[in-house]
């Protein structure tokens, strides 16, 4: 097994800048979401070498008796296969004869957490943050620790003293991060990712994994601006090696396929254009790209005839909701939905011939969107089972979801009226009337 300086590819009298370059260069080629496992090596190796009272320690371990060295990289390698049980057996025996040995200790910390032991976990972390209060990595310990246990308020406030400790630690901008996001606080989850980009520019160390959180932040809250410069700053790292273009390129392809597409073309077709420049040859990213541009004409189209005086406004509103249909497949919910616009214009029959004739020699594309159901109402010989089949289906959806016809909707035998929208028509992308401050679509929309 590596010693730590082995782990970081750097000689046994590395200076401090040595080190930090070494973990850069390091995490660069293994950022934590790819290579948790080797992410781990590098970190601990990292945090031991980069504080000078735990690496005299280090070194002192790694010169004792063969014997001694061998029950501690034992329990290193039982630690890092998974086997805590003879981790801490094996710790715990060189704990016996050096008792003050503070990266063995902090070891069996780690072995103890990962046993499900939390409280002895954090009994000796905080022995040892009390021992050597300036050692970011111990704090960090800790704060894991914290958080494993479910104390998220104490675990928040370690990794916001530890990086008062050390900056340049990737790992602590990442855990405070996850911390946030698991407190639900997005608002000041998003602040950390930007203020460790920040200082990740001023320090010049890498940053990648941070964007791993602040693009989709982005993209969950409508953040436009922010995702294209986020993305922009994305691209000219791309642009430095093959390695980052790789690696970002993987990131956003991933990415890309799991924005929804509901309320979230514009953020997509952003994420999407980013992509296709470093993966030109990606077949699921184009096949993505022509979707998406399918859809975006189909939704000039009906906001082009949403003011159309000659078609139904009731037309318009559903082809939008088909449009916004959620990628859900067989979606009960939204098939109801489109199950009640299509009521509507069956009770109205007659009047609608006309408009759905107009639709289909005007907007061919949008007609064909629900051709199937057009194609029936224009056809005068089927109208009678055109009624008996949404009679049935009007049983079926009221038995599978009777919350949905609730309060009077009672379609059975509806009398035609006129429809009339419901006034304010707010759009997609207009601010929510709920005063959130959020787009619709983010919103009460969603």
């Amino acid at each position: 097994m590596k010693n730590h300086y082995a782990t970081l590819n750097i000689a046994r009298d590395a200076s401090l800048a040595e080190i930090k370059r070494a973990y850069f260069a390091l995490v660069r080629t293994y950022p934590p979401d790819n290579h948790p496992a080797e992410f781990m090596k590098i970190r601990e190796a990292y945090e031991v070498l980069v504080d000078d009272s735990t690496r005299r320690q280090y070194d002192a371990v790694i010169s004792m008796p063969e014997v001694v060295v061998a029950y501690y990289r034992a329990g290193q390698e039982a630690l890092q296969a998974g086997d805590h049980q003879e981790a801490i057996r094996l710790l715990e025996r060189v704990m016996k004869f050096y008792p003050h040995f503070s990266v063995v200790n902090s070891l069996l910390g780690e072995a103890y957490l990962n046993n499900e032991n939390s409280g002895k976990a954090i009994r000796i972390f905080e022995a040892l943050v009390e021992q050597e209060q300036n050692n970011a990595g111990f704090v960090r310990q800790l704060a894991h620790a914290y958080a494993m246990r479910g104390w998220s308020k104490k675990a928040i406030n370690c990794y916001r003293k530890a990086l008062t400790l050390d900056e340049d630690n990737l790992s602590l901008w990442l855990g405070l991060v996850k911390c946030l996001l698991e407190a639900d606080d997005q608002e000041n989850a998003m602040q950390t990712v930007l203020a460790g980009i920040e200082v990740s520019k001023r320090k010049g160390w890498d940053n990648l994994p941070l964007y791993a959180y602040v693009i989709p932040a982005d993209i969950s809250l409508g953040n436009l601006a922010g995702l294209k410069e986020h993305l922009a700053e994305l691209n000219k790292k791309a642009l430095e090696n093959e390695e980052n273009k790789a690696y970002i390129g993987r990131f956003l392809a991933g990415l890309a396929q799991e924005v929804p597409e509901t309320g979230c073309r514009q953020e997509l077709a952003l994420v999407l254009a980013t992509t296709a420049e470093l993966l030109p040859d990606d077949g699921v990213i184009c096949q993505l790209k022509d979707k998406l541009l399918k859809q975006n004409n189909l939704a000039l189209q009906v906001s082009k005839l949403l003011e159309d005086p000659e078609i139904s406004p009731a037309i318009a509103d559903m082809l939008e909701s088909e449009l916004e249909m959620c990628s859900e497949k067989e979606c009960l919910d939204c098939e109801v939905t489109q199950f009640f616009y299509e009521l509507d214009i069956i009770a109205q029959i007659e009047s609608f011939r006309r408009k759905i004739l107009l639709l289909k020699n005007n907007y061919p594309a949008l007609y064909d969107m629900k051709r199937d159901f057009f194609d029936r109402i224009l056809n005068r010989k089927q109208e009678q089972y055109l009624h008996d089949d949404y009679r049935k289906r009007f049983e079926k959806y009221q038995s599978l979801c009777p919350e949905r016809f609730a309060g009077g909707n009672d379609r059975n035998d509806p009398t035609p009226q006129p429809y009339v929208r419901p006034e304010p028509k707010i759009g997609r992308n207009d601010p929510c009337f709920c005063g959130s401050g959020k787009k619709y679509k983010k919103c009460c929309g969603m």
